[in-house]
């Protein structure tokens, strides 16, 4: 597919293009215009907040992988507004174009707030969690408020993706985490830190290493994530996952169905929430938990 023949809202330069594929990572600047942000910011604060309404615990007092964030996952699933923003047709576009595909399906959204004192978040591959061996799979990091090191800013190894799956890193620290820097197959690169204000976009590749720092800040770091998979891709192992198992996808068979929507092409209306709806808090690996 060549991208100029595609109505595409928000058209990425070849550049930038290559800069993703070359390392990995890459920001796009000026995505969302900052009033439709505050008001994306808002409907995620708002479903945040009625998710985490009972838990009353200081940072301290949270498990080790809590305290790296407040984790609230497929938002779009329950709050009409978050589903325009997991689904709008900008963000979408430049996810395709980054990976130069020709359509992706949702794979799920997050809120991942760091309190102030939070901890920094391991380094770790997102796609190692996940049975669905080297799809393309591709995140957009889309912060609320402006993200320095100092309030938990990204940091990404660059080049790191083409290593492609290394040993998973367990980040809820149910196990002693694998140090994935230190992995032989990323010979010795650094992880490069990544500012970023409101509007912008940071994308990573699903097996881009990648970290996040402790918030030090007085404030709040809010942040929202959108995860896209490539269609036509294939689920490839049995292990439990939640999108997949869900809609009931078998090991090779196509990662597609309740809960996994086309979003580009960029359908004429958003998706309808899916049967089953996820937990409100934390991870969910299992589609009994």
């Amino acid at each position: 597919m060549h991208k100029q023949t595609v109505d595409f809202p928000y058209l990425v330069s070849d550049s930038v293009v290559e800069e993703f594929r070359h390392k990995g990572f890459v920001v796009t600047d000026g995505v969302f215009a900052l009033s439709m942000l505050e008001h994306y910011a808002s409907a995620v604060d708002t479903e945040v907040a009625l998710r985490t309404t009972d838990d009353l615990r200081k940072v301290e007092e949270k498990t080790i992988y809590e305290q790296s964030f407040v984790q609230c996952m497929r938002l779009w699933e329950t709050n009409d507004i978050v589903r325009n923003l997991s689904c709008d047709a900008g963000l979408a576009g430049i996810a395709a174009q980054l990976l130069g595909v020709d359509g992706l399906h949702l794979w799920q959204d997050q809120a991942l707030y760091k309190e102030s004192g939070g901890r920094e978040t391991d380094p770790h591959q997102d796609q190692t969690f996940w049975p669905i061996g080297d799809a393309d799979l591709i995140s957009a990091w889309i912060p609320f408020d402006a993200v320095t090191f100092e309030n938990g800013a990204m940091a990404y190894v660059p080049g790191s993706h083409k290593a492609g799956g290394l040993k998973p890193v367990d980040i809820t620290h149910s196990t002693e985490p694998y140090d994935i820097l230190a992995d032989p197959a990323l010979a010795g690169a650094v992880p490069e830190w990544v500012a970023v204000n409101p509007g912008n976009v940071v994308w990573h590749n699903g097996f881009t290493v990648h970290q996040a720092a402790a918030n030090t800040s007085a404030n709040l770091r809010r942040v929202f994530t959108v995860v896209f998979v490539a269609a036509g891709s294939r689920r490839t192992k049995p292990w439990p996952a939640f999108p997949v198992d869900r809609a009931r996808v078998p090991v090779g068979g196509l990662i597609e169905g309740d809960g996994l929507p086309v979003v580009w092409p960029s359908p004429k209306q958003p998706p309808s929430a899916p049967n089953v709806i996820g937990v409100p808090v934390g991870p969910q690996y299992k589609l009994d938990t």
